[in-house]
């Protein structure tokens, strides 16, 4: 897929700032966002294996592992792969390169998968779904971590931010181009009715849905039964 090309493009451009950006940009907010993923994968095994599909540079998979899971760590960017390998070398991770789209895992084989704002750059979120669905095991559950666009007043603020302060910033930095996406990227995200809704149609139960940051960010928790 082009879009698939043009994303892993994208990444590979911003990966040395990623992390710095990340932290900077969400004023911080982005650890206690990992952290409630974290939460909402328990009740679960400390024997339990792990996707952690976008893994990105690993700062998901970091906060995983630190509890005793192990994690394989999928992204399409390869230099994200790399970074999230160095950062990651001496705990129980194992990365790849690879598509959210063609997963390259046997059918059930992970108790749990998580994806920390990956899913919004997978134009095809169905053929996503499906390949999550496909490769947890019965009683394994899908936790994913996404932005949201708000609602009331503070969408106001938000918007504002996101659209032209948060890409200035990022401009001094990385690349300009890449934050103004991300403003794209979640306005044309299905709403959480939506994706709660797609997340029934690919076979998944028990939706859970947590709300954080004044709706500007999304817990989704899905089980396959």
């Amino acid at each position: 897929m082009q879009e698939s090309h043009n994303i892993k493009a994208m990444f590979d451009n911003i990966a040395n700032k990623y992390d710095f950006l990340n932290h900077l940009l969400s004023l911080g907010l982005d650890f206690c966002w990992r952290k409630e993923l974290l939460n909402a994968l328990y009740p679960l095994d400390i024997k339990s294996i792990i996707c952690d599909l976008a893994t990105g540079t690993g700062d998901s998979a970091k906060v995983i592992i630190k509890k005793g899971f192990k994690v394989v760590g999928v992204d399409l960017s390869l230099k994200m792969i790399k970074i999230s390998k160095k950062k990651l070398s001496k705990k129980s991770f194992f990365p790849l390169c690879g598509s959210g789209y063609q997963l390259p895992f046997k059918d059930e084989t992970f108790d749990a998968v998580t994806c920390a704002f990956g899913i919004r750059n997978m134009h095809s979120i169905d053929k996503a779904l499906i390949e999550i669905f496909r490769i947890l095991k019965k009683g394994g559950k899908a936790v994913i971590l996404e932005f949201s666009l708000p609602s009331g007043a503070f969408k106001i603020f938000y918007s504002f931010y996101m659209k032209y302060i948060l890409p200035n910033i990022a401009a001094l930095f990385s690349e300009k181009e890449a934050y103004e996406y991300l403003w794209n990227s979640i306005c044309n995200f299905p709403s959480t009715d939506e994706f709660s809704d797609l997340l029934i149609k690919t076979g998944f139960m028990g939706i859970e849905q947590k709300s954080m940051s004044f709706g500007t960010v999304y817990i989704h928790k899905a089980y396959k039964f």
